[in-house]
């Protein structure tokens, strides 16, 4: 995860410094409604805890993902305020555990964010925040050989980051974005042999996307 956040982190800064370079070029007005596309990765950490000893097992979850996304800013001056919602399906797996195993699999995410940035000339460097929703499959292994499936459940939290956008064109822009994902935990009953358990997951993810205003 810290691999994925620094490198993500790093690219958004380079990014944003050579965008800030291009400041001097014609500016572009932010304001508008827009819609996007974005693909990238996602890296993080999946916990898996009995009910009630409560002693966790963690292991790391990465993958891929690609989604859609829509919003509206409103630009004042320098500072661009606005808001987005976007949703994502995913491929981003992992495994709990060294003898007994709980395999993770986080399938879609959906956000609604509120943004603040400012533009320098053809550039745009915003930070972002809001609430999550992200479903979760996992899967349990036990020693004894008796394997257990559950449903997919929807976690819920919040998503903080940043990024920063250039526009390449008068209506269109590529952006760079890196955010960090809190969920809350899910507890399960005991099925089989399996006792009762929550589990979580926390990750960080770094898209690439082509936005198109209007």
């Amino acid at each position: 995860m810290k691999r994925l956040a620094v490198a993500s982190a790093s690219m958004v800064v380079a990014a944003g410094s050579a965008f800030a370079q291009d400041a001097r070029q014609a500016a572009v007005d932010w304001s508008g409604a827009y819609v996007g596309a974005f693909a990238g990765g996602a890296n993080g950490d999946a916990t898996y805890a009995n009910v009630p000893v409560g002693v966790p097992d963690m292991g790391a979850i990465d993958g891929g993902l690609a989604g859609l996304k829509a919003g509206y800013r409103y630009q004042y001056g320098v500072a661009v305020m606005g808001v987005s919602v976007d949703g994502a399906l995913g491929n981003v797996k992992g495994i709990v555990g060294s003898f007994n195993h709980a395999r993770f699999n986080v399938d879609w995410l959906a956000t609604a964010n509120a943004q603040f940035g400012l533009a320098f000339g053809r550039a745009l460097v915003y930070g972002t925040a809001g609430g999550a929703l992200v479903g979760i499959q996992h899967d349990y292994d036990s020693f004894a050989s008796i394997d257990v499936s559950y449903p997919r459940r929807t976690h819920s939290g919040y998503a903080v980051g940043g990024g920063a956008e250039y526009a390449f064109a008068e209506k269109a822009s590529i952006s760079f974005e890196v955010r960090h994902f809190v969920l809350e935990a899910q507890t399960f009953p005991q099925v089989l042999n399996v006792t009762g358990h929550t589990v979580d997951a926390d990750f960080t993810t770094g898209t690439i996307g082509l936005n198109v205003r209007f």
